[in-house]
C-alpha cells in the first residue's frame, strides 16, 4: 500500500532519498528545488518551521517524515511531531547533540574509550595558540560550524584561522591531530536499543587529486568501503556504536535514526573515529541506497513502532559495488550555464542534482557555482564502476565543470 512521505531537506542526499522512495509511494519534499519536483511535490516551508511542518503533516495525513538536513535534525521536530502521535524516523534533538556537537563527541568518544586522535577543546583563543605550539604538524581545526574543518601544516597559518573562528562567535574550537589512512563512514540503523550495519563508504573530501585543496563534505565515494574487513566492522559495532547508543539511552536521550560513524582506517590496521553523522553524505547516498536491498519505510517505520529490535536480524545487501562522483561549477558568472549532455547519460546511472540546479523558461537545466550533481554508478566490481561513472561523467558539460579524477583510487587523508 503506497504511503504518504514527507523528506525534509533539499541537498543531492535528500534527492536521492526521496527518489527511492518516489518508487513505491508518494512524496512530499520541503522545502524542494527545480529538480525535486520532477518526481514529488514540493512545499514551501522552511526545514525549521516546527509549527508549520506538524499543520502540514496532519492536515495532509503524512505516514512517515524523514529529516535529512542537518537544519531539521538539529531542531525540536522529532519531539513535536511525537508528541503529537506523528511518525517521524530522526533522533531527538538532545540526542543529536552528539553529532552536531563536535566537542561534545570528542568527548564523548574519550569517556567511552573509543580510540580517537588526541584532541583539546578550547573556549578562549590565547589558549588554543598556547596549545597547538606543542602539537605536531599537520593538525586540524574544526568547529560545530558545517564544513568549518581545515588542515594545518603550520602553527602560523593557524591564527587567522582561529581569528575568524571567534569572529564568528564560535563558542568551542577543536584541535585534533591529523591522522594518515583510509578514510571510512560506516552507517547503522537503530531503534535506540539494537543496531544494525547500513552500509559503509570511502568519501573523498578533498577538493583535489591527491588530497589537494580545501576539505569538503565529499567529493566523490566507493560504496562499500572495500577496505574495512569484518573483523573492523564487528569492532566498530561492538567498541563504537553499542556503547554510543548504550551511553545516550542511559542519560535519557535513546538516539532514534540512522547512526553512523567519521573514521580512519589507518596502514597498519588499526581504526581511529573522528565523530558521528545523523544521515548520509550527499557524496555516498545515492550509493548506499541502491545497495540495500529492503523496504526503506519497513525498515525505518520498524524502528518507530518497535518492531525493530524484534522482527529484523540483518539488513541484506546487494553483492554489487558502487562508485558515485560529485560533479562541481566554478563559473562565478552564474548565468546561463547550460548542463548539457545529461540525455546521453545511460539510464543505468543515477544522478542526484544539488539544489543550486536550475531550470530556467526552456526547460534547460542550469548549474550555478559549487554542487551540481552526484553521477552514480552500480556494477559487480569496485573498478567496473568507477570507470563506468568516468566513462559517462564525460557527456556532462557546461562552463566552468570540475571533478576529482581519481576517486576510487588509493589515498591518504582524513574527515
Amino acid at each position: 500500500m503506497n504511503k504518504k512521505i514527507l523528506i525534509i531537506g533539499n541537498s543531492a542526499g535528500a534527492y536521492a532519498l526521496a527518489r527511492a522512495f518516489s518508487k513505491k509511494h508518494e512524496v512530499f519534499v520541503l522545502p524542494g528545488s527545480d529538480t525535486i519536483k520532477e518526481f514529488a511535490t514540493c512545499v514551501d516551508i522552511r526545514e525549521d518551521s516546527v509549527t508549520e511542518i506538524l499543520e502540514f503533516v496532519l492536515e495532509n495525513g503524512i505516514d512517515l517524515t524523514v529529516p535529512f538536513s542537518a537544519k531539521s535534525i538539529n531542531s525540536s521536530l522529532t519531539e513535536i511531531l511525537t508528541k503529537n502521535n506523528q511518525s517521524i524516523f530522526a533522533p531527538t534533538q538532545d540526542s543529536a547533540k552528539i553529532v552536531f556537537d563536535k566537542a561534545m563527541a570528542k568527548k564523548t568518544l574519550y569517556k567511552l574509550r573509543i580510540p580517537t586522535p588526541k584532541f583539546g577543546v578550547f573556549e578562549k583563543q590565547n589558549m588554543i595558540i598556547d596549545y597547538i605550539k606543542n602539537t605536531k604538524v599537520p593538525f586540524v581545526l574544526k568547529t560545530n560550524e558545517p564544513s568549518s574543518a581545515v588542515i594545518l601544516t603550520s602553527q602560523l597559518s593557524a591564527k587567522p584561522i582561529i581569528d575568524s573562528y571567534f569572529a564568528q562567535k564560535s563558542q568551542k574550537v577543536v584541535v585534533e591531530d591529523y591522522v594518515w589512512g583510509t578514510p571510512f563512514c560506516f552507517y547503522t540503523i537503530t531503534d535506540g536499543y539494537k543496531a544494525l550495519p547500513l552500509g559503509s563508504s570511502i568519501i573523498y573530501k578533498h577538493s583535489l587529486e591527491g588530497d589537494g585543496g580545501q576539505l569538503t563534505s565529499g567529493m566523490g565515494a566507493c560504496v562499500p568501503n572495500y577496505k574495512l574487513s569484518i573483523d573492523n566492522e564487528y569492532f566498530l559495532m561492538d567498541n563504537v556504536i553499542y556503547p554510543t547508543i548504550e551511553f545516550l539511552e542511559m542519560n535519557g536521550s535513546p538516539y532514534v535514526g540512522i547512526l553512523g560513524v567519521n573514521g580512519i582506517l589507518s596502514e597498519d590496521g588499526s581504526l581511529q573515529v573522528l565523530g558521528y553523522n545523523s544521515f548520509l553524505h550527499d557524496c555516498d547516498c545515492d550509493a548506499i541506497l541502491e545497495l540495500i536491498d529492503a523496504d526503506l519505510y519497513d525498515l525505518f517505520n520498524s524502528c518507530i513502532i518497535g518492531s525493530f529490535s524484534d522482527e529484523i536480524d540483518l539488513i541484506p545487501q546487494k553483492d554489487l559495488s558502487a562508485t558515485s562522483l560529485v560533479i562541481t561549477c566554478k563559473n562565478k558568472e552564474n548565468n546561463q550555464n547550460i548542463i548539457e549532455g545529461l540525455d546521453l547519460i545511460d539510464d543505468d546511472i543515477k544522478i542526484s542534482f544539488y539544489p543550486t540546479v536550475i531550470k530556467n523558461k526552456y526547460l534547460e537545466y542550469e548549474a550555478n557555482q559549487c554542487g551540481v550533481l552526484v553521477l552514480t554508478s552500480i556494477a559487480r566490481t569496485v573498478s567496473t564502476s568507477t570507470a563506468n561513472v568516468y566513462e559517462e561523467a564525460q557527456n556532462i558539460k557546461f562552463n566552468g565543470i570540475s571533478y576529482r579524477k581519481d576517486i576510487c583510487k588509493p589515498l591518504r587523508t582524513m574527515d
